[in-house]
């Protein structure tokens, strides 16, 4: 019988520094009503320890939202300088996501861990994997799928139709992708080893691009959604 790994609150320690995937680039929330210093330390510490390997790689943008907190100069130049020293994520301001792009924004929902044969985790927004995804292990979310370990399972992103979501991993060997309608299903064997790539929708085609162009692809898309 296949377990399900369902979206369920976190329970545990308090975290000063929440990080949350957004369709721009990363939000992250800063507590507001714990010593400023003690917030910084976890931030630094997410940065360079627990979550190293999850915010290294392809540029991306980066938000800050305090709450009712208002930093002084001083205070947002201590922050600035922690990012400072991961030159691929860039610091875009401090005043939360941007308006009006982000007004229909769902939760992302994390999972830590390994997600095993017959395993399921189904979201309505966007779903980060910290760890691997097996075979026989299926993820489906409405918007895109962010896997920071080997993807071997099945993903479909998109799954209410979203024709711009994307399925990223670090190590890219599925067994199938599907983005919105479009089914891509990957060779037995590879024949060169599993890198940093995403898949994502070119007209009516699937198309898979290195990491490294990641954030030129998602800054054309919202452009051309800009048009719209």
């Amino acid at each position: 019988m296949s377990k399900a790994a369902k979206s369920v609150p976190f329970v545990g320690l308090r975290e000063l520094v929440t990080i949350k995937g957004i369709r721009s680039g990363l939000l992250f929330v800063l507590a507001e009503d714990a010593p400023f210093a003690d917030v910084v330390k976890d931030l630094k510490q997410k940065l360079t320890g627990s979550h190293q390997h999850l915010l290294s790689g392809a540029t991306v943008n980066v938000y800050i939202e305090c709450g009712v907190r208002n930093l002084s100069r001083e205070e947002q130049d201590m922050v600035r300088e922690v990012f400072a020293t991961h030159e691929n994520l860039v610091l875009d301001g401090f005043d939360g996501p941007p308006p009006n792009r982000e007004m229909n924004e769902k939760a992302s929902y994390v999972f830590k861990g390994t997600l095993r044969s017959g395993q399921l985790i189904e979201h309505d927004g966007d779903v980060i994997i910290v760890g691997d995804v097996n075979p026989g292990a299926q993820i489906i979310a409405s918007g895109d799928i962010f896997i920071m370990g080997h993807l071997r399972g099945f993903a479909h992103a998109g799954a209410r139709g979203d024709v711009h979501a994307v399925v990223a991993a670090a190590y890219f060997e599925p067994l199938q992708v599907r983005i919105a309608e479009v089914v891509r299903r990957s060779p037995e064997t590879y024949d060169r080893p599993a890198e940093m790539e995403f898949a994502y929708l070119e007209g009516e085609q699937m198309a898979v691009e290195k990491m490294a162009v990641f954030t030129y692809h998602r800054q054309r898309r919202n452009g051309s959604r800009a048009v719209i």
